[in-house]
């Protein structure tokens, strides 16, 4: 799963992020794709909240075919810009010239956030953004990158949802 669309489905159905400590059990979740956070990290609640609320606005209006709402944009931006980063080229005899990108010392709050951010700027602004989708399963409405052109729900669960809730429209219960 990407960053940004993880972030933004700790909202819904249930918001996963109301405390310091859910927000800890998130980040190790992710320790893989963002790295390691340490316990400080649980602290900047409120920043990962507004970036999450930033994206979740940036997202529905491009779902909905919307102009970008400008002040959302300015924070995903401005949290992009607080880890600069820059190409390095990296020699190696055996594999080749490889290029990585460096990271100018940052706390690690920056650093996570700006990922988040540079996840959700290159899903709007990239060819990702048709594959962006908000669940059609009844009681969900979550976000997500879609595997096929053809789909409507986030999950296998979510699908067996919507169908179970069709067979019993259609049985008239």
């Amino acid at each position: 799963m990407d960053a940004a669309v993880d972030l933004v489905r700790t909202e819904a159905p249930t918001d996963t992020l109301t405390s310091a400590g859910g927000l800890s059990r998130w980040l190790a979740e992710r320790r893989d794709a963002l790295g390691p956070a340490g316990e400080e990290l649980a602290l900047r609640l409120p920043q990962f909240r507004a970036l999450r609320e930033s994206i979740g606005r940036t997202f529905a209006a491009a779902l909905a075919g919307r102009p970008l709402p400008s002040d959302a944009v300015a924070a995903l931006n401005a949290a992009s810009a607080a880890a600069p980063g820059f190409p390095q080229l990296v020699a190696s005899d055996r594999e080749g010239p490889t290029v990585t990108t460096a990271m100018l010392p940052v706390g690690p709050t920056a650093e996570i956030l700006a990922a988040i951010a540079r996840s959700a700027i290159a899903i709007v602004g990239g060819p990702d953004r048709a594959r962006l989708r908000r669940c059609e399963a009844p009681s969900c409405g979550r976000v997500f990158l879609a595997g096929r052109p053809d789909q409507v729900w986030c999950s296998m669960a979510c699908g067996n949802r919507a169908r179970v809730a069709r067979h019993y429209a259609r049985a008239g219960r």
